[in-house]
C-alpha cells in the first residue's frame, strides 16, 4: 500500500498526517444520487427568484446552463427568466453575471 506523507508546520512541532492514495474514495448510489437532485429541486423551488438577462454577444450559444447538485438550468440568453437565488449566485461565481 503506497501512502504520501504531508508534513504541517505548527508552531516549531512538526506533525505527520498520512494519505492513503491506492483506495478509491466509495461513491454514491444512484438513489442516494437522485435522492440528493430531488432535494435540491424542493429547496431551489422554495427560493427566492430573481429576474434576469444574460446577455447574448455574436458568436457564443445561446443558452447557459447551470447545474446545483445535479438540478440543472439551461437559461436563454437574450431573455427575462426568473431563477432562483442560488443559481444567481453560481452564475456570478462563474463570471457569466
Amino acid at each position: 500500500m503506497a501512502n504520501a506523507k504531508q508534513t504541517k508546520k505548527s508552531g516549531t512541532a512538526k506533525k505527520q498526517i498520512k494519505i492513503n492514495t491506492t483506495k478509491e474514495p466509495k461513491g454514491l448510489s444512484d438513489k442516494q444520487m437522485d435522492d440528493i437532485t430531488k432535494n435540491t429541486g424542493k429547496t431551489l423551488a422554495g427560493e427566492e427568484k430573481v429576474n434576469l438577462i444574460i446577455p447574448k454577444l455574436d458568436g457564443e450559444s445561446d443558452y447557459v446552463e447551470c447545474g446545483i447538485n445535479g438540478y440543472n438550468y439551461v437559461i436563454k440568453k437574450g431573455e427575462m427568466v426568473s431563477v432562483p437565488r442560488s443559481v444567481v449566485d453560481v452564475l456570478r461565481n462563474a463570471k457569466i453575471l
